[in-house]
This record gives structure tokens, C-alpha cells and sequence, in this order.
């Protein structure tokens, strides 16, 4: 049991996908084939309505805002307030920075883990 499961979005896809690749080597007669195909195709289907769903976010979505933000709090403190001297921010405290942080985290970490997961599946799709 995978104490982390519930943090990958793609896991019941990608369990029902393996699910049906075993049903397909496993299939005794040409109907179970057919089936497992239909499954196999259901399930990659689902995979790329997901992965084309997490990379055209419209502009209002979740995602999106919450990185704008976040770029709007760094923009303001490195560039306005360090580099161009044009103002001062009072220190928001830790837990502020701390949020900012991992939101820049997820949002660059969400994108390379969906471009590994592309080229792994990619991989086995050949």
C-alpha cells in the first residue's frame, strides 16, 4: 500500500491501465483481447484528456492564479523592492515566504513530473 498514493492524480488511471494490460496477457481467447484493447484504449484515452487538461490551463483556473500570485509576491520583493530600490515590503514572516515557496515548488515540480510521465509513457506506448 502506497502510504502516498493519494497525492498522484493519475493513479487510478494508471492502475486501471495496468489492470488491463495484465488482463491482455492473460487472455485465453480472441473476446477477452478485444476487450482488454477496448480497456487498454479507455484508460490511454484518459491519460491524454488529463495530460492536455494540465497543460492548457485557461488563465482563471486554480493553478494559474495561484502561480500569478506567487510570481506577483517574487516580481514585487526581488525585482521592485531589491534590485530597483522602489520600495519597501515589511517582512511577512515565514509562513507567508513558506507558502510562496511551495507554491513555486509544485508549480515548476507539477511540470517536470508530467513531462517525465509524458516520456515514460511515450516510451511504453512504442
Amino acid at each position: 500500500m502506497d502510504p502516498f498514493g493519494w497525492l498522484n492524480p493519475f493513479k487510478h488511471i494508471v492502475d486501471g491501465l495496468n489492470a488491463a494490460y495484465q488482463a491482455k496477457l492473460s487472455a485465453t481467447n480472441e473476446s477477452e483481447r478485444v476487450e482488454a484493447d477496448k480497456q487498454i484504449s479507455f484508460f490511454e484515452n484518459q491519460m491524454d484528456l488529463a495530460q492536455a487538461a494540465a497543460q492548457h490551463d485557461k488563465w482563471w483556473s486554480t493553478r494559474e492564479l495561484i502561480g500569478k500570485c506567487a510570481l506577483i509576491y517574487i516580481f514585487k520583493i526581488v525585482v521592485w523592492d531589491t534590485v530597483l530600490g522602489l520600495g519597501v515590503t515589511i517582512d511577512p514572516g515565514p509562513q507567508v515566504t513558506g507558502i510562496v515557496m511551495v507554491v513555486v515548488g509544485f508549480y515548476f515540480g507539477s511540470k517536470a513530473v508530467g513531462d517525465i510521465g509524458a516520456k515514460i509513457l511515450t516510451t511504453f506506448r512504442k
